[in-house]
This record gives structure tokens, C-alpha cells and sequence, in this order.
């Protein structure tokens, strides 16, 4: 009954939706079975909602800049919809929407998931599923796109404001919006996805060090071959060929030797 009432402004008024949506769980301290069936019906509503409406950002939290995490609409309200602490969240909710985001071809949504999710290998995985998608496509034909990820709302779910100080010099604006709602998937160019995501992990050992390094390596190789692919489009040749050699999957500098050709070929 709270699903198909809200179903006339949750679009327009997400927080409202989620605050009804979470009185399913009033009764979660129901002895036996009754109790579980009113969280379980509750956490599916839920994601539900998080799927019908792709506000990822704003319901299950935000990448900022330098890669820290911020809090979503749900994420807010663990206590009341019977989530102890942020793992049980993670499982509940973030993965199972991560999965599906990934089987139905949302990567963008797919990555900022698995990144809230903290599952970061799996992450470079759908990276370079995207980019090698792209890297697929005959030069002639327009490169594909990825769906962008909505924005989150710079109203909702926002950080408690400080009171002005005007003894203190006012913080630019870029810096304010990269605090406040900047996401690193907000692209739609799977090559820029790429170079994003693996240049804040490799920036950060505790991401750095849960990535399998055959992944990461894949990643590295794949923008190389991205950069040639915009080389032989503007016909820059020699910037071309520069960037082939350096995948060490060609033997372009071997000059006839037997083992440097053997050892490309391995590659």
C-alpha cells in the first residue's frame, strides 16, 4: 500500500518517498518470522526505488573529488530500516543494485555503485569491459557513448552548512562543488571513465592494493590503445606507432630478433 502511494511524486519528491517507503519496517521487532518479512519487504521497496528512479547519487552517496564518499538518502536512515552498521547496507542494497545496474548496461551507474560498494577490482573490470566495447568500433562510425549518471541534487541530502565567517576568505566555487556534489562517473566517455577511476585508485594503496594487478594492467593497455585510436584518427602517425610500442604487444623495435619477437608474442 505505501508502494503504490508513493508512486505519484517519487520522482519529484525522493526523501519524502524514502521516509514512507522505511515505515514498512515499524514492526521489524515482530517475534520470528513476521519481523525479517517486514525488513525484507521493506529493503526490496527500497531498492526498487533505487532502481526505478537512477538517482544513485542522491540515494546511495557520491564520489567527491579526491575520492571520499558521501552519504545517501538511505544510507542516512540505517538504523531505521533495521541495518546495523554500513556493511549490512553495502550487502542489502548498494551490491544487489550494482548487479543489476551491470546486467542491464548502465556502467556508469554500475561503477559508482561497485565503488560505494567498495568492491574496486570489480570496478576496473566493467571499465574495461566499456573500453574495450569502444575500442571495438570501426574508425569510420561515431564513437559510443555511456549513459551519464544524474547528477546528485546540491539541495538534497547535503552536508550541515557553517554559519558565514566573513573574517575568513570565501572558498572559490569550483572547490565548493567538488566538496559538496562532484562525481568522477558523471562521464560518457568510456576512455575518460577509465582514466578517471584508475588514476584515483592508483592514487590511494588501500584501492590500489584490492585490484588484481592483471586488471589493472589490462586497464593501462586498453588506454594506450584508446590513445592510438585517437592518433590514427587525426593521422598523427609517428604518435601512433610511439604509443603502439609502448603495449609491448607489437615487436616494433625488435629489429629481426628472434627472442624480442617471441616475447611480444607471449604478450
Amino acid at each position: 500500500m505505501l508502494g503504490y502511494y508513493t508512486r505519484d511524486f517519487r520522482t519529484s519528491n525522493l526523501d519524502a518517498a524514502i521516509d514512507y517507503l522505511v515505515l514498512i519496517c515499524l514492526n521489524i521487532d515482530l517475534p520470528g518470522a513476521a519481523g525479517k518479512a517486514q525488513a525484507s519487504l521493506c529493503h526490496e521497496a527500497l531498492r526498487e526505488l533505487v532502481l526505478e528512479s537512477r538517482e544513485f547519487a542522491q540515494l546511495l552517496g557520491d564520489i567527491r573529488g579526491d575520492g571520499t564518499r558521501l552519504k545517501g538518502t538511505i544510507e542516512q536512515r540505517l538504523k531505521l530500516i533495521g541495518l546495523s552498521d554500513q556493511e549490512m547496507y553495502l550487502k542489502t542494497v548498494t551490491v544487489q543494485a550494482a548487479s543489476v545496474a551491470d546486467d542491464n548496461g548502465r556502467t556508469t551507474d554500475a561503477v559508482l555503485l561497485y565503488h560505494l560498494a567498495e568492491d574496486y577490482d570489480n570496478v576496473i573490470v566493467i571499465v574495461n569491459r566499456a573500453l574495450s566495447d569502444s575500442l571495438a568500433i570501426d574508425l569510420s562510425e561515431p564513437e559510443p557513448k555511456l549513459q551519464p549518471l544524474k547528477p546528485r541534487s546540491t539541495t538534497a541530502n547535503s552536508e550541515p552548512e557553517q554559519q558565514p565567517n566573513h573574517n575568513q576568505s570565501q572558498t572559490p566555487p569550483s572547490q565548493q562543488q567538488d566538496r559538496s556534489s562532484f562525481s568522477l562517473t558523471s562521464v560518457t566517455d568510456p576512455a575518460t571513465l577509465a582514466r578517471n577511476m584508475i588514476a584515483l585508485y592508483e592514487s590511494n594503496p588501500l584501492y590500489h592494493q584490492r585490484i588484481r594487478p592483471l586488471h589493472r594492467q589490462t586497464c593501462g593497455t586498453l588506454l594506450l590503445f584508446s590513445q592510438t585510436k585517437s592518433h590514427i584518427q587525426s593521422q598523427n602517425w609517428s604518435a601512433a606507432l610511439d604509443t603502439i610500442a609502448q603495449t609491448n604487444l607489437l615487436p616494433l623495435s625488435a629489429h629481426g630478433s628472434i627472442p624480442d619477437i617471441r616475447a611480444a608474442a607471449a604478450n
